[in-house]
This record gives structure tokens, C-alpha cells and sequence, in this order.
């Protein structure tokens, strides 16, 4: 509650400071209303966001790819801002602060790995929609042998580019152009320990698919996270109006609101994949310091980590959040 009342006061702040972005903020809420009408995605669907029933091409029964080609145009675009700690992506930079202690100390407590200054030796991690590689490069350089996925063949040039300049990283970093579904349909299946969909799965068209391509890729006992943003008021207002049209933190156009997947949605889709959640964490960005801090709100971002189901019964420990 606390997050939200600062979020409410910075936001009145700029507004009463900045008059020039007042009638830009009306304009915004105008052509809106108060907020886009949830989508529901066919007759027979229960959620909001995309899944692939609501995918399948007219008059047929073929499923399109979660990869939707207008988000992977935009981050095609932003080839030469990824590793521009200052620029439009500060706040993923900053948000290392936070996920790269929550992924290395999961892990270090799941698989009791711990060797100092490569804590995750030997484990295998998969970073869906890696873009840049901005979480990719501090994960390797944790001793994990990782696989950096992404739709964006520009995205992957950068981060390939950039990973070229740190010898250290040639033996445990590698990055290729494409998708979950594609390496589950080439049979790279139960091979990493654990995969990070961060700030990706408000991108995509059908969750239902790219959750299940994701479960398929982890082995049996390993880990799966997220971050992403909750499909709320508060996340309409703040993540989309104020973030895109008032204080100018990312593009306009960046997010789509009745693609932003609350919990719940995504714990039911990973329990409906074998995966069960042992751990959700709101999370608060302050974009005057560009510093995220952990929140007990998830109204507006979060963090979320599940376990694969393990081939043998009465492993999985801790009860769900």
C-alpha cells in the first residue's frame, strides 16, 4: 500500500510541476476512458490475455507462434540502446539489482551449489527473450553455462557483439536467434535447470503455449522465473499512461494493458504444466532514483519462481505462496 502511495504522489508531483505534460496525461485518459476494456480472447476463454485458442487462424485449426511480429519489431529497433545504462532501458539495468540475487540465491538453495565467486557452476540457464543480454551476461558471470533465447535477430547481434568483448564469458555464454516453441520442436527438451522469462511474457500472443514450451524446457525439479507486470488499474495508469505518455521511462506503444497476466493467470498455467509456484514478490520501480525495490504489493510488478514438477514424489518441499 505504501508503493502504491508514493507511485500516486510522484505522479501528482510531475504532473503539478510539469504543466506541459498535464494535457498530454488528459488526451491519454480521453482517448481511454478510464482504461482499455479487458479483452476477452474468444467466446470459451476465461482470461484476458492472449492463449492460443484465441491464436488459431481463421477457419482453421493451425496455431500462430506466441512470437508476435510487431513486438519483435520494436525490440529489433532498439539495437543499439540495450547496453545504454542511461538511456530508455535503464531500468532493466537496474532492475539487475534485484533478479539477479533472487535467481542466484534459488538456485544456490535448491541445487546447494555454492563455490564463491562462480556460485552457480555447473547449472544450465535458459534467458527467454534475452534481448541485449543484459541479464544473460551477469548470470554467466556466476559460473552458470548460459543460453541467452531471442525472436529479435538485432537483439542477438548486440548482445553477441557485446559478449564479444569479455573473453571471460566465450565457454559459458551463448545467445541464438528463436523461440521456446522452436527449441521444443527440435526436441531440446528437460535440459536446463532453470529458465528466466523476464519482462517477456507480456510480449508474447499465447501465453497458454509459450508457459508450456517453457515448462517442456526445464528439467524435472528445475526452476522457472518471472517478472512481468500485473494486469491492474493501478498498472494501466502507472505502467502504461504515466511510464509512456507523462515521464517519457519507455516508448510509447511499448506495452499493451490486456496483455499484462496477473498471478494467478500464471501460476494456473504453470500448475496446468506440471510447474508449481513456491514464490511471488511484488515489485516497485522508482524512476527518479531508477532503483527497484521489493514490495509486499504485486499491483503493479512482480516476481514469481516455480519448480518443475520432480520425477520423484515428495521433493518439492515448501508449500505454494
Amino acid at each position: 500500500m505504501g508503493a502504491c502511495k508514493l507511485c500516486g504522489r510522484m505522479l501528482f508531483a510531475v504532473l503539478r510541476s510539469n504543466r506541459a505534460v498535464a494535457p498530454c496525461f488528459r488526451d491519454v485518459l480521453g482517448t481511454a476512458e478510464t482504461k482499455p476494456p479487458v479483452r476477452y480472447c474468444s467466446s470459451t476463454s476465461s482470461t484476458a490475455y492472449p492463449t492460443s485458442e484465441s491464436m488459431r487462424e481463421p477457419g482453421t485449426k493451425q496455431k500462430k507462434t506466441s512470437i508476435n511480429p510487431e513486438e519483435v519489431k520494436k525490440f529489433n529497433e532498439l539495437a543499439n540502446k540495450w547496453w545504454d545504462t542511461k538511456g530508455d532501458l535503464r531500468g532493466l539495468h537496474s532492475m539487475n539489482r534485484l533478479r539477479v540475487p533472487l535467481i542466484r540465491d534459488t538456485l544456490i538453495k535448491q541445487h546447494g551449489v555454492n563455490t564463491q565467486s562462480r556460485p552457480l557452476q555447473g547449472l544450465r540457464i535458459l534467458d527467454v527473450g534475452c534481448g541485449g543480454g543484459i541479464l544473460s551476461v551477469p548470470l554467466a558471470k556466476l559460473g552458470a553455462m548460459v543460453t541467452g533465447l531471442d525472436a529479435s535477430e538485432e537483439a542477438v547481434k548486440v548482445a553477441s557483439a557485446h559478449m564479444a568483448h569479455d573473453p571471460s564469458l566465450k565457454d559459458t555464454l551463448t545467445f541464438i536467434h528463436g523461440t521456446v516453441e522452436g527449441l521444443v520442436a527440435s526436441e531440446v527438451r528437460d535440459h536446463y535447470d532453470a529458465l528466466v522469462a523476464s519482462e517477456v511474457i507480456e510480449h508474447v500472443d499465447a501465453v497458454d503455449d509459450f508457459v508450456a514450451s517453457s515448462c517442456d524446457l526445464v528439467k524435472p525439479g528445475g526452476s522457472l522465473f518471472f517478472t512481468t507486470i500485473n494486469r491492474t488499474n493501478q498498472s494501466y495508469y502507472l505502467a502504461v499512461v504515466a511510464a509512456e505518455y507523462v515521464l517519457n521511462v519507455v516508448a510509447r506503444g511499448t506495452h499493451n494493458w490486456n496483455k499484462f497476466v496477473t498471478p494467478d493467470e500464471l501460476k494456473d498455467e504453470l500448475r496446468a504444466n506440471s510447474c508449481h509456484p513456491r514464490l511471488i514478490h511484488g515489485m516497485f520501480y522508482n524512476p527518479f532514483s531508477n532503483r527497484w525495490s521489493w514490495s509486499v504489493s504485486t499491483e503493479m510488478n512482480y516476481a514469481l519462481h516455480a519448480i518443475k514438477e520432480p520425477s520423484e514424489p515428495g521433493e518439492l518441499g515448501d508449500k505454494e505462496p
